[in-house]
Order: C-alpha cells, then sequence, then structure tokens
C-alpha cells in the first residue's frame, strides 16, 4: 500500500516536540501531511506549536480541568473517529505512550487505517510504573503495523513480544533531532534570560529540576522536594535550583508548599521549549522524572538524577551519564552532592552519548515510509 496521506497525532508537548522533525521531513518529501491536536493540554501545547512552526489541521479541543483518564480515553475515541472520517488518511503516526496515542491508535484500528508508532517498544514491565504510560504503549505495540523504537533494547523488547521483524525499523530518538535543531539554529536568537544569567554571573551552578508524573503525586512527589531542600539548604551559597512547575494541580499543590520559602530554589512557570533547551545547556545538574530530558540530556552530556522507580531509557544509567535515583530523598541529597563537589565523579557522568540518537531519526523515518 502506497503511503500519500499522513497524519500526526498531538495530543502534549513532548509529542509536539519529537514529532516536529517528522513533519519536516515529510513536507520536504513532498508528502501532504495532517496535524491533528487534541487540545488537552492548551497552555503548554499552544506556545511550542508556534515555536516550531506546526500548523494544526484539526483541534479536538479536549481541554477540562482534573479531566479523568475515562473522560479522555473516550473523548479521543469519539474526536478521532469523526476526523478520519473527514480526511483521506493513508496512515496516522503517534508518538511515545500517552493516553492520547493509545485512543488515537484504536480508533485507526476501527477505521481500518494504518499506524505508525515512533519511539516503540520502551517497556519496564511494571503494569502501573509509569501509570498509565507502560499499558498505553504496549496497547500501541498490539495495534501498530509500523514500528520506529530509538534503540536496540526497544527493537528487543518488540520482537520478544512476537511483533513482525519485517515492521520494525530501529531509527532512533526524535527527540534528538529537534534538540540539535534547537540549539545549532533557535536557542542563539533568544533574548537574555535575566534569572539564569545573574545566577551564573555570581558563580552558582544551575540545577534544573522537572517533575509532573502521575505515579508520583502524593507520597514520592513530597520525597522528592524533601530531597531538594536538603540540596539547597547543603548549598546555599553555590546552587540555584531552577524548577519549572508543572501546572497540573496536583504537582502544584505538592511543590508549592514545600519549596517555596527555600530561597535559593526558583519556582518558575513552564519555560518555553526554546528557554528549556536553553537552561539545560545552562546547567550543571538536571534532575528529572522526564524521559524525553534524560534523553536530551545525554546528548548534551548534562548529568542526570531519575527520580523514578522504574526506568524504560536504561541506555544512559548503562552509559554512565544517568543515574536512577527513585523518588527517595535521601538517594537524590546524596547523589547530587557528590556531583556536585567531586569533580573527578562528575568528570565521569558529564560526557555526551548518542545511545539515544545522532539526530537523523526523522530523516530515516521518512525513507522508510517511502518505501512502504
Amino acid at each position: 500500500m502506497q503511503v500519500k496521506n499522513i497524519a500526526l497525532l498531538i495530543g502534549t508537548r513532548p509529542e509536539a516536540i519529537k514529532l516536529m522533525p517528522v513533519m519536516r521531513a515529510l513536507k520536504q518529501a513532498g508528502l501532504k501531511v495532517d496535524i491533528f491536536v487534541t487540545g488537552q493540554h492548551r497552555e503548554l501545547l499552544e506556545p511550542i506549536l508556534t515555536e516550531l512552526d506546526i500548523e494544526v489541521t484539526e483541534n479536538l479541543n479536549l481541554m477540562q480541568a482534573d479531566q479523568t483518564l475515562t473522560d479522555l480515553s473516550a473523548g479521543v475515541l469519539k474526536g478521532m473517529k469523526e476526523i478520519l472520517q473527514r480526511h483521506e488518511t493513508d496512515l496516522l503516526m503517534v508518538q511515545g505512550d500517552t493516553t492520547s496515542a493509545a485512543m488515537a491508535a484504536l480508533a485507526c484500528f476501527y477505521e481500518n487505517i494504518r499506524v505508525a508508532h515512533v519511539e516503540a517498544g520502551l517497556r519496564t514491565y511494571s503494569r502501573r510504573n509509569p501509570f498509565p504510560e507502560e499499558m498505553n504503549r504496549k496497547l500501541i505495540g498490539c495495534l501498530a503495523d509500523i514500528h520506529f523504537p530509538p534503540t536496540v533494547p526497544a527493537l528487543e523488547n518488540l520482537l520478544k513480544e512476537s511483533v513482525d521483524a519485517e515492521s520494525i525499523h530501529m531509527v532512533g530518538n526524535t527527540v534528538i533531532d529537534t534538540l540539535f535543531y534547537a540549539r545549532d539554529h533557535l536557542v542563539k536568537k533568544l533574548g537574555p534570560n535575566p534569572d539564569i544569567d545573574r545566577a551564573i554571573k555570581q558563580g552558582r551552578k544551575i540545577v534544573l529540576v522537572t517533575g509532573h508524573r502521575r505515579e508520583s503525586f502524593g507520597d514520592d512527589l513530597a520525597s522528592i522536594c524533601e530531597g531538594l531542600r536538603e540540596i539547597a539548604e547543603a548549598f546555599a551559597d553555590t546552587v540555584e535550583i531552577v524548577y519549572p512547575v508543572h501546572l497540573n494541580p496536583n504537582v502544584q499543590s505538592g511543590v508549592r508548599p514545600a519549596l517555596s520559602s527555600v530561597p535559593n530554589i526558583r519556582l518558575i512557570e513552564p519555560l518555553s521549549y526554546l528557554r528549556f533547551v536553553e537552561v539545560m545547556l545552562r546547567s550543571t545538574l538536571i534532575i528529572t522524572d522526564s524521559g524525553g530530558v534524560q534523553e536530551e540530556a545525554a546528548a548534551l552530556g548534562v548529568p542526570v538524577l531519575i527520580t523514578r522507580r522504574t526506568c524504560e531509557r536504561l541506555e544512559a544509567v548503562e552509559a554512565g551519564v544517568s543515574q536512577l535515583v527513585g523518588p527517595d530523598a535521601g538517594k537524590i541529597f546524596s547523589s547530587a552532592h557528590e556531583l556536585l563537589t567531586d569533580e573527578a565523579a562528575y568528570g565521569k557522568r558529564a560526557k555526551s552519548t548518542s545511545v539515544f540518537g545522532d539526530g537523523r531519526a526523522a530523516e530515516r523515518i521518512v525513507d522508510i515510509l517511502l518505501k512502504s
């Protein structure tokens, strides 16, 4: 079956970041590309669509306060059915492991439309960690017709699950494509960043933090905040912790009461993608539960502490640039303390690696689609 009309499904900001290079490569190849967005994270998604010049074809407008996974799933299924019936779509590309990606893939199965899965094959084999992502990506793995795993372990996971080997193509991770493009062409066009400039001018090291995953809500997030507080107090004169706090009320209510009174912890609104890349480039250490940030930091050579109980991106851990510390205040503090005080230990970890990709994943994906 020749692929002529391709659509990309974008539900969250990370999906936009990781699908942007695919969109660009498809258009450069002369293919028609529709962009369908769910509209569920409007405040975070709209700026990145503008920054990366992504023109939306259809918007499901599913934004609702405190939306449940059940409501979101039903909304995506119903909305995608209506969109797919309005458009001639040969293939829908979904990215990663969001609920919107899983439900869009299921809608395509019902409508007999092929699905390609970007960033396929990631697994922890722990049903509820991460939740609901682990089951989402396994469902997409059952529904997809073409699988684009980023790494050898991801490819091997698909083979173990009896996915047809001819449908699997290892390409690298598209997040690295976007990262390198932003670093080399877009970040340099930004204006000054007064807060970061001031901290660095004062000789302070920047520790960048992100934390937003659903499975961390509650006690785990409280423990992560305690670890951050201990770091801030131990390095009160030499470290500035920068934490762009996710807009989810469960994150806001857990982070701000715990950390807002600490002088050298700067709780800020979510950054634009380009500003976030800029801060990553200027950071000494990153503490995160984000999969994309793990991949980006590994490519940039910034050491990472991963505040999750399980991890589907162990390539960077095995390469020695990341460490899985979990939502454990003591481990977060002790690991950060070592990296901030021991130059030899830091030097071993602060090295760039291409384990997640070389910046040409989108190019490979399009070459494969043109032959399919």
